[in-house]
Order: structure tokens, then C-alpha cells, then sequence
């Protein structure tokens, strides 16, 4: 798939270059409310997961065959690559019918939840799909990648009686849980100002540039792909919508700025001069998963990072006024030797503030508490086991261990969540592109709440 453009009925007839095929029998219709019933769920959840990477074969494929075992099962894999389909059926090991037709999987396979992992720009078809079938959805951040795609996932959410789950596990790691809970309790008092700054590592912003996400109409730029983590993060923090972003940005490092360039790493004649040259075939599980399988759709993994049709950028400056009129003064710089955030919170009756890497103690967080008129405060967070600083498990025991069980710090994401941080995304690209803000408002059917609303779109 190299393109965008499908439509979301083309891209369920589109066989090969789309998840999807012809509707079989359409999904099951609820008498009393005319809408696709909700599917009831009985025994353990039923799970399937459409899209193959790394993230879908690895947490949320062999990792939840393994270690959920007890509250799941794996009912059904599909990805439109049949060669890495092929293989991730190997690799998850749940021995479980595998699609290369999403909508063949939801209409043969009886499934409760629907993890996409997908490509971002297919993320609202499959969205889509699934609560056109009466199944919930589980989708990997960003939600989608532009405010056209938002309105398509809003107007389905409001359609159908099933629900959508967005995976932001930047919430859950006991640190930031910490955070909020000092927010919500009044520590500092009403916020007034955010300050956020991230850095992210040479090896990790290479990955970005050698993957789609260098590329705008595929990852919406790192503003939503990479940036709508740290916004979620903010939105949820303050309890508060975006309501206008001011934004620069800049492409400095790659694509057309490098000094060479080549089809990918392991055909390069420059390997010896650049500094981003990296040998996919040194590890097996991405060798097997991508390189031995491009040929079925041409998706190259280890492209160059000055390939001239890179167009997301590797510096991001914002400043977002809130609804509760808060302020937002956030960075992403890319391309460095540092990994890692640094965070200030300030409030009518106080400050707090912590960073995440870089500190002498690697193995806890420390955040700074200063009350107004008071000695600060040191608070030590411990580390919990786990991904994302821990917050990996923590996300998915709420997801499919205990998913009605009670949740104090609204951790839990829906649709609303996903795409007032996707939004916020978009508005900085564009306010970069035309030098001036823009409001969210208007941009879909949904309106900024000084104070964040339940889910309900």
C-alpha cells in the first residue's frame, strides 16, 4: 500500500493493496435500537488482532497468548501481507485462523475486542469495521491522522453501541499516575502554565525517518504520530481541551538535507560514511518479519533517512491555550543524544515539577514539590516492571483483565481522547505551515470543555 486515498467502502472491497473484501452478510442489527448490536461477551474475551508489526505481534500478539492466557483468547490474525502473516501466525503462536480480509475475519470469527495495530493512515477503516460488526476496538495511538478521519470515527462511535479504546499507555506508569493524583487533589491548586520539553534519541528518530513515518500523508507527521502521546498526556493532566495552537517546525537532519542517499541500508554504497546506517538482517525477528516479506507489498523497512520524500520534521515547537485558559510551552527536539522529558507544572497555589532520564537514579522518579510559601518537597515514585516505564501491563490488565473495574485517575482512553490529542497534532502542523494559530474548534463536531467531559461523543 502506498497511497491514502481509499475510501473506506473502497478500502473493504480493495483485496491486496487494503485490509478487506466484499460484505458478506453485513453486521447483526439490535431490534430494539436498530443499531449493530453489541456483541455479548462469554467466558474468556475474545480477541483478534489486524496488523502485523512489531507492536501487533509482540504486545499484543505473543505477549497476550503467553501471558493472559487465563482472561483472553487469540480468536484471529489478519494483515494483508500473506508472507508476514505467515509469520507472525508462527511467532504469536496461537494457533488461530489468519485473514488476509479484514472483513472476511469479522464476519466468520465470533470476537468481543478488535486490536488495531495497522499502518496510522488505515487506523479509521478498521475502526470502522469493527463497530460496524458490533465488536469493540482496541487501536493503538495516534487514533488516525487528520481531522477528516476523526470526524469519520466520531460519527461511527456515534452510530454504533460498541466502544473504542485508545492505547495510552504514557498514562499508566505509576510515576505519572503519581502526577495526576497530586493534580486531582489540589496540590498546586488551578494550573495556570505547562512547561514540556522532549528529546529523543539519534537511534530512535532514525527509526521514524526509515520507516512511513518520515512521510506526512502515511504518519501525519511526528505533530500527531510521536506528538499526540505528550499531548494526550497534557490533555489528561489538566483535565482540560486544546482550544488554539501556535506552532513552528523545521526538517533540518534529513530527507533532502542529507549529503547522500540511497534505496535502503542494506544496499547502500555510503554504509561506511553514515552515521544512520543500520543492518536489518543482523536481527532475525525483523529480517523474517520485513525484509523476507516486502515483496508482497513492497513495504521496506530500513529505507534511507534522506530519501527526498521525507516531509515530517525533527524539531517542533508549540504554544496550545487551554479552555481552562491554561498555557502549554512544549518542545520536541529530535535527533539527539538525549532521551527523555522534562516537566513543570505551575499552579495558583504552587509548583511541580520532575524529568524522566538523565537523573543520577536511574531506578526512580523524583518529582519536585513546592506549595507556595513552603520548602519543596522531594517524591519518590519506585519503578514497576514493564514497558513504557512500566506502563505497558498496567494498560493492558485494564484493557482485557479487569476492563470494568473501577478507574480514579481516568486513565482509560476512548474516542474523544484520541482525537482531541490527535487535533491538537493537527492544528500545529498547519499553524507551522500558514505561520499563524489555529483553533480546534470547528475542526470536527466536537468542542473544546474547559473541563474534559466523560467519553460521549
Amino acid at each position: 500500500m502506498t497511497k491514502n486515498s481509499f475510501t473506506r467502502r473502497k478500502f473493504i472491497e480493495t483485496t491486496g493493496a487494503a485490509l478487506g473484501g466484499s460484505l458478506i452478510a453485513g453486521p447483526v442489527v439490535s431490534k430494539a435500537s436498530g443499531k449493530p448490536a453489541k456483541r455479548k461477551q462469554s467466558g474468556k474475551m475474545r480477541v483478534a488482532v489486524v496488523g502485523t508489526g512489531v507492536r501487533g505481534v509482540a504486545m499484543y500478539g505473543r505477549n497476550l497468548v503467553q501471558n493472559y492466557g487465563d482472561h483472553l483468547e487469540m480468536v484471529g490474525i489478519c494483515d494483508t501481507n500473506p508472507g508476514r502473516l505467515a509469520y507472525a501466525d508462527g511467532y504469536i503462536g496461537a494457533g488461530c485462523p489468519t485473514f488476509t480480509n479484514l472483513d472476511e475475519m469479522l464476519e466468520s470469527v465470533d470476537i468481543d475486542r478488535l486490536i488495531v495495530t495497522t499502518w496510522d493512515w488505515e487506523h479509521h477503516n478498521c475502526v470502522i469495521a469493527g463497530l460496524e460488526h458490533g465488536v469493540d476496538v482496541v487501536c493503538e495511538k495516534p487514533l488516525t491522522i487528520d481531522a477528516d478521519k476523526c470526524q469519520q470515527i466520531i460519527d461511527a462511535d456515534k452510530k454504533y453501541e460498541n466502544d473504542v479504546y485508545v492505547t495510552f499507555n504514557y498514562r499508566y506508569p505509576p510515576h505519572r499516575a503519581k502526577v495526576k493524583e497530586l493534580l486531582m487533589s489540589g496540590a498546586i491548586g488551578d494550573i495556570r502554565t505547562v512547561d514540556f520539553h522532549w528529546n529523543i534519541s539519534h537511534a530512535h528518530q532514525m527509526r521514524y525517518m526509515q520507516r512511513w513515518h518520515g512521510e506526512s500523508q502515511r504518519g501525519g507527521t511526528l505533530w500527531v504520530h510521536k506528538n499526540t502521546h505528550h499531548f494526550d498526556m497534557i490533555n489528561w493532566f489538566l483535565d482540560s481541551d486544546p482550544v488554539e495552537v501556535y506552532a513552528h517546525d523545521a526538517l533540518e537532519i534529513f530527507g533532502s538535507n542529507g549529503p547522500f542517499r540511497s534505496t535502503n541500508c542494506r544496499n547502500c554504497p555510503h554504509a561506511d560514511q553514515c552515521d544512520y546506517h543500520w543492518d536489518i538482517n543482523a536481527n532475525d525477528h525483523l529480517r523474517q518479519l520485513y525484509a523476507e516479506n516486502e515483496h508482497y507489498d513492497g513495504y521496506i523497512r530500513d529505507n534511507c533517512v534522506f530519501r527526498h520524500n521525507i516531509d515530517s520534521h525533527d524539531k517542533h515547537s508549540a504554544l496550545v491555550k487551554y479552555a481552562n485558559n491554561a498555557f502549554l510551552n512544549y518542545s520536541l527536539t529530535s535527533d539527539t543524544d538525549h532521551s527523555g522529558y522534562w516537566i513543570a507544572f505551575n499552579g495558583t497555589e504552587g509548583r511541580l515539577e520532575g524529568r524522566e532520564g538523565g537523573w543520577p537514579r536511574r531506578n526512580e522518579q523524583e518529582w519536585i514539590l513546592t506549595p507556595r510559601g513552603k520548602d519543596p518537597e522531594i517524591i519518590t515514585v519506585e519503578p514497576s516492571a514493564g514497558g513504557h516505564w512500566g506502563g505497558d501491563p498496567l494498560l493492558l490488565n485494564k484493557l482485557f483483565v479487569d476492563p470494568d473495574g473501577a478507574d480514579p485517575l481516568h486513565q482509560s482512553a476512548g474516542t474523544r481522547d484520541g482525537v482531541m490529542s490527535v487535533l491538537a497534532g493537527v492544528a500545529a502542523r498547519q499553524s507551522a505551515r500558514m505561520g499563524r494559530p489555529v483553533k480546534i474548534e470547528g475542526m470536527t463536531s466536537l468542542k473544546p470543555h474547559a473541563k474534559r467531559p466523560s467519553d460521549l461523543v
